[in-house]
């Protein structure tokens, strides 16, 4: 896939002649891509961006403009999923318990430094 990324760059800046060499590379490339994507297990092709089922069933294509719309993006698939902890009712209640017994230690602490003073 990355040389289909290469080669696609290159064709919107070549001249007509040298356009029509690189689109029969393409094709040519795209023909590869696909045969070696069919080739993957499922779990393989899920960890791999830039493609697209095919018309016929079990068939797969390169995605053209997925890859040229990310030129410089690799092709392995990357989700990040952000997490909100939300704690339980318990947990919270013996947060708030603990805060309180330490601000009371706190304080007690504070009264023995001034009456020292």
């Amino acid at each position: 896939m990355q040389t289909y990324r290469s080669v696609a760059a290159r064709v919107n800046n070549a001249d007509g002649v040298t356009q029509g060499k690189l689109d029969r590379r393409l094709e040519l490339l795209g023909e590869q891509i696909s045969e070696r994507l069919s080739e993957l297990s499922d779990m393989e092709r899920v960890a791999l961006d830039c493609w697209k089922d095919g018309i016929m069933q079990g068939t797969y294509e390169v995605d053209h403009q997925a890859l040229t719309e990310k030129p410089y993006v690799s092709i392995r698939k990357v989700e990040r999923v952000i997490e909100d902890f939300e704690p339980d009712d318990a947990d919270s209640d013996e947060a708030a318990d603990n805060a309180s017994k330490d601000t009371g230690r706190l304080r007690a602490f504070i009264s023995k430094l001034n009456e020292g003073l």
